[in-house]
């Protein structure tokens, strides 16, 4: 019986686990700053790399002449689009 109920429960949560790609949102060439994004909804469970985001930033580093990036700052969760009981939209920074 434990059987059956996880050969149904496996697909739905792998279902959920949704892969997230870090995008530039912002920056700033003077300071040497680079801002990565990502959105993601209340029902996905966002499998988010480090080095893809760390890549995109020392990309647009070098591009303003800069040796390499390096990650600074703390990650901020902001809700982009609010439904009536919860946030349905949000954007991780």
């Amino acid at each position: 019986m434990k059987s059956v109920i996880v050969a149904i429960a496996l697909p739905l949560i792998a279902g959920c686990a949704t892969p997230k790609y870090w995008g530039a949102t912002g920056g700033n060439p003077s300071d040497g700053l680079v801002q990565l994004s990502y959105v993601h909804t209340p029902f996905e469970y966002g499998q988010i790399r480090a080095s893809q985001g760390l890549a995109i930033a020392t990309g647009r580093c070098q591009f303003w002449n800069y040796a390499r990036a390096e990650r600074a700052g703390a990650q901020k969760s902001v809700c982009r689009t609010m439904g009536q009981f919860h946030c349905l939209e949000t954007t991780v920074t």
